[in-house]
């Protein structure tokens, strides 16, 4: 038990180090007074950590506290103006939402690993999909068109969603694939297939009209499972500049029976009837109003707060089905149990923490009227 104690502790100190060199690289990410509304300059959002990577293949699973992916005016990046209207359904949502979850959380399980890696250096495969986007498999054989630099080293999440995330900071390229495996021949399968310019709006076609899974993106929404992750190095920085997703267990579906969502998803895995249940895509806020005071009373601790103060400008975004209120973080580690002492060994006690969060002080953000499509 000693030994586990400072094993732990060295962990710590190794980490509040990085932390600290972090906060020295890039000061403008920890700065409170900073505007990152729409349009403005933020620097750093796509720069990775100095150094010569040139001759690296797989750097790890560590991007820079201020690295975002996509655009300052997509809406991931957005932050919600005090002109912003409440939805009209948000009284009746939240009384659903509240009868299944009093609380945030986070997910302990279905979230996303991230592989930081220089393509250059890794033998790239094609990739089985029967799910693909037509874009990377424009003659239908089931195969992907691209090559993408992907090898037995990196672990995909460990459900039967298996997602895996890779990104190359260099040509600010990420590869998405759900439902990853290895076949025993060594042949690389997956359902979703997806390739996303980190620099772009980070949106499918919501207009597209194809088979659901075959519209592009990893999750039920048609996000880019890149798209709002709770990242450590954000929290060491001391900011989350971007939405967060979650999931709920009751999601909308619409009364003709087709998929209904609003930007920036894509489609919809909901399955429920009425206007009482949230729509994939929803954006919901926490209660602006809440100060650092409030904040001392819930009982957040440091990195607590840096949620839910990003939660109170930019918000986070319904996207899937799932357990109710469950926030996505980076899985760090190729188990559960590896991800949970993982988060634990950095942020002691914040899975807990989380938790003091209420749901009822939160309200629907009105984004806009809903789209709807036939899915086949």
């Amino acid at each position: 038990m000693k030994s586990a104690f400072i094993i732990r502790s060295i962990k710590r100190g190794l980490f509040a180090l990085i932390g600290l060199i972090l906060l020295l690289a890039w000061p403008s990410a920890v700065s409170a007074s900073t505007d990152f509304d729409c349009g403005g300059s933020a620097p750093g959002n796509h720069d990775f950590y100095p150094g010569d990577y040139s001759m690296a293949c797989i750097i790890g699973n560590s991007l820079p506290g201020t690295w975002r992916p996509f655009s300052n005016d997509s809406l991931w990046n957005r932050r919600i103006t005090d002109a912003a209207f409440v939805h009209p359904n948000s009284e009746i949502i939240m009384g659903t939402v509240m009868s299944s979850a009093m609380n945030i959380r986070f997910a302990e399980s279905y979230s996303i690993p991230v592989w930081v890696v220089n393509s250059d250096n890794i033998s790239s495969q094609n990739v089985r999909s029967k799910r693909i986007f037509a874009t990377w498999d424009q003659n239908d054989d089931g195969w992907s068109d691209v090559a993408i630099p992907i090898n037995k080293d990196m672990w995909q999440e460990p459900t039967s969603d298996g997602h895996i995330c890779i990104i190359d900071p260099f040509k600010k390229v990420a590869w998405e694939l759900s439902r990853f495996e290895w076949l025993p021949d060594g042949t690389p399968q997956c359902t979703t297939f997806n390739i996303w310019d980190i620099t772009s709006e980070g949106a499918g076609d919501p207009y597209y009209n194809d088979w659901r899974w075959q519209t592009r993106g990893g999750r039920g929404s048609g996000f880019p499972i890149i798209a709002g992750l709770v990242r450590p190095e954000e929290l060491v920085a001391g900011e989350i500049r971007h939405a967060l997703v979650f999931t709920f267990d009751y999601n909308r579906r619409s009364d003709d029976n087709s998929d209904i969502f609003l930007p920036p998803a894509c489609r919809s895995d909901g399955w429920c009837y009425g206007e009482e249940f949230p729509i994939e895509g929803m954006l919901f806020q926490l209660d602006t109003s809440l100060t650092e005071e409030d904040f001392d009373e819930m009982g957040l601790n440091r990195e607590s707060k840096i949620i839910a103060k990003a939660l109170q400008k930019y918000g986070m975004y319904l996207g899937d089905n799932g357990g109710a209120m469950a926030i996505q973080l980076q899985v760090l580690g190729p188990s559960k149990e590896e991800n949970l002492q993982a988060w634990e060994s950095l942020f002691p006690g914040l899975y807990r923490n989380i938790k003091n969060i209420p749901t009822d002080k939160f309200q629907v953000v009105y984004t806009g009227e809903p789209i709807r499509k036939n899915s086949y």
